[in-house]
């Protein structure tokens, strides 16, 4: 069989990597097809598809290609037997390739994408787990609910199957972190890539009280006053930080991507400060693998470090303090409990503004790890993080190629084996 995977960016092996694996490792032709058509400068210029990581199993073939157009004309003749993406079909390729697409969820971007329409253009849609299928329907509505009955599929997150090759003692070793101390992995606040809301602009992302006070004076709104007049902002959250590890004789390892470069105040209060040097194993996962707590601002990599049994704590703004349009507070990214973010024993919730005192006096004992929330929150939103995620996905894709459209297993119930 010949199956594509398309990598639009070069951390797109980061999700795809174990299943590129898992189709090389059972014989399939496997092509990885690079789009060339994305900036090569900028803030997403780092991830240019340039080069693929090595795999265990062999070597895909990897070709490069510019852009839907481009990629719809090569398929036109000579189509692959199925496609897998982590985004939704492209509706020129679409028409013009016969070939059977598979979408897979990338964490809870697919409450945010065209979804209808992508679920009406693929052939099967690979779900983490049956919750975010209703997660999907109460987003949408339940005009998708035939659909994606018919096209949905559980196969758990197969990104999550790359822990297995971890060992966290060679990680340990080549950072140079001391073996006899926990790790706090924190995870900066997004300064340039978040929505640049006013209270970004006036009071989190200015460096000194000067700055704060003449920006919010300037540019308001003047409920943020109090904020600038008490200094709180990201340099401050750091500084925070900094003294939480001192207290709990923690090491603070900063995990940032190129496009939101790690201000100079926290490079100097961390111990290490990476980026992505590995999207497969991913260093997200080499980091967390060693982490005793995982520190963020509303990251879905919640999800993988529930999956690594690490416990994590989302310091949250407020909705309009990050701009709700581009968050979806009302269905994913929120503080709820029971939420992808507020579920104690594996994920912690606490508001930004009371961490600003608050963080120092903490300790890492307050946020413990319990293995049954563990396993709840696992089989609620990744149905499973058994190293089989993969292999499900690449089950489902066969099955879509030999069975045609209406092959996938419905997603309704648990995780199918």
């Amino acid at each position: 069989m010949r199956i594509a995977f398309l990598i639009l960016r070069k951390n797109y092996y980061r999700l795809l990597g174990p299943a590129v694996d898992e189709a090389l490792a059972r014989g399939h032709a496997v092509s990885c097809w690079h789009d060339w058509s994305g900036p090569r400068t900028g803030a997403k210029g780092s991830e240019f598809p340039d080069a693929a990581p090595p795999f265990r199993a062999g070597a895909p073939a990897v070709v490069s290609y510019r852009g839907g157009a481009d990629l719809a004309e090569r398929w036109r003749g000579d189509p692959p037997d199925a496609v897998v993406s982590i985004d939704p079909p492209d509706p020129g390729v679409r028409a013009a390739a016969r070939t059977r697409w598979v979408w897979l969820q990338y964490g809870a971007d697919i409450l945010f994408q065209p979804t209808p329409r992508g679920v009406a253009d693929a052939d099967a849609v690979a779900l983490y787990s049956a919750h975010w299928m209703r997660m999907i329907e109460a987003r949408f509505g339940g005009g998708l609910t035939a659909g994606l009955g018919e096209k949905a599929a559980v196969v758990g997150a197969p990104e999550l199957d790359a822990l297995a090759m971890i060992d966290p003692v060679p990680v340990r070793q080549r950072l140079g972190l001391p073996a006899d101390r926990p790790v706090v992995l924190y995870l900066p606040f997004p300064l340039r890539s978040n929505v640049p809301t006013p209270w970004l602009r006036s009071v989190h992302a200015p460096s000194t009280r000067l700055a704060q006070v003449a920006r919010t004076l300037l540019a308001g709104p003047r409920e943020y006053w109090p904020d600038a007049r008490a200094g709180r902002n990201d340099r401050r959250i750091v500084e925070a930080l900094r003294a939480f590890c001192d207290a709990n004789g923690a090491l603070l390892v900063m995990k940032a991507r190129r496009k939101d470069p790690v201000p100079r105040y926290a490079e100097r209060l961390a111990d290490r400060v990476l980026y992505d040097p590995s999207h497969y194993p991913p260093t997200i996962l080499e980091l967390l693998s060693l982490a005793s707590l995982c520190v963020h601002f509303y990251s879905t990599a919640v999800l993988e470090a529930a999956a690594a049994s690490v416990p994590s704590l989302c310091l949250a703004p407020r909705e309009a303090e990050l701009g709700p349009a581009s968050f979806g507070f009302g269905f994913a990214h929120n503080g709820e409990p029971g939420g992808l973010y507020n579920v104690p024993g594996v994920a912690y919730w606490r508001p930004l503004a009371l961490a600003f005192d608050a963080l120092a006096g903490w300790r890492l004992g307050d946020f413990p790890l319990d293995a049954e929330a563990r396993r709840g929150y696992i089989e609620r939103f990744l149905g499973r993080a058994d190293g089989r995620s993969s292999a499900r996905l690449l089950d489902l894709v066969e099955r879509v190629v030999d069975g045609g459209p209406g092959a996938a297993v419905p997603a309704r119930g648990a995780a199918h084996p």
